[in-house]
């Protein structure tokens, strides 16, 4: 009964993480450059049923196993890319390929993301729609105007004169990229320069699956009610078990 309770507890927790990450990717569904979340789960361990009290006979007292519940093993982001949607706004940036923008924070800090939804400020810095400066190598801002153009490589001309360079970066482990908000990404990995082109007056759409994650969203609420329905049941027979002791 106290196993049945467990393995029920352990089943909510898992069916709750996959709700979360299900509503997260719903919310993002139209988020620039957003790379849905994906989880992983392990069952915990398997006991051998050989002991007092289980039904077994001499031929299969080595192959009843009995399971201790599941558990979120990793929270990953789907990489693939999403479909480039045409702007036609200058300022708009899509990468093809594994690259990312890195956005400079108010204290320093780096950030990655695939959004390319710029715009220019009043001192002309490219920036990001959360206000975070775009990361511009050799940046002239003096010589931007509205007239300026970008090519595959980042480059930024104005009248046919290089004004800076928008750098791409890859890392060797997507994986530990940590969310910091939306499509907005963290990590303690050093990057390295990536070979990806830059497609001026497109936006890269999220990649998430609306209709998936709807019917993912009906299989772990199943699976949570599934769960629920395994602890009420352990809870009854405990009642029972103890009515029938007081008795």
């Amino acid at each position: 009964m106290i196993r049945t309770i467990s393995n029920g507890k352990s089943g909510l927790f898992t069916s709750q993480n996959k709700m979360d990450s299900i509503a997260n990717n719903i919310a993002n569904v139209n988020a620039n450059g957003y790379k849905k979340i994906e989880m992983d789960f392990n069952d915990i361990f398997y006991s051998k049923m050989n002991r007092k009290g289980c039904p077994i006979t001499s031929d299969n007292r080595d192959k009843l196993l009995e399971g201790s519940g599941s558990r979120t093993s990793a929270i990953v982001a789907n990489t693939s890319e999403g479909a480039l949607k045409e702007t036609g706004m200058k300022t708009d940036l899509a990468i093809t390929g594994d690259g990312l923008f890195r956005l400079i924070g108010s204290n320093g800090e780096y950030f990655y993301t695939k959004d390319g939804a710029f715009s220019l400020d009043k001192d002309k810095n490219i920036v990001h729609n959360t206000g975070m400066k775009l990361e511009v190598e050799n940046y002239n801002r003096n010589a931007m105007s509205d007239d300026f153009s970008i090519n595959e490589n980042g480059e930024i001309y104005v009248k046919n004169k290089s004004i800076g360079k928008i750098n791409t970066y890859s890392f060797v482990d997507r994986d530990k990229l940590v969310q910091s908000c939306g499509n907005i990404y963290q990590t303690d990995e050093a990057p390295k320069n990536s070979n990806s082109s830059i497609k001026q007056g497109f936006l890269e759409q999220s990649n998430v699956d609306i209709a998936k994650e709807l019917t993912d969203m009906i299989i772990a609420q199943r699976t949570y009610s599934m769960n629920s329905k395994s602890v009420k049941t352990g809870d009854e027979m405990w009642q029972i078990a103890n009515n029938l002791r007081n008795k």
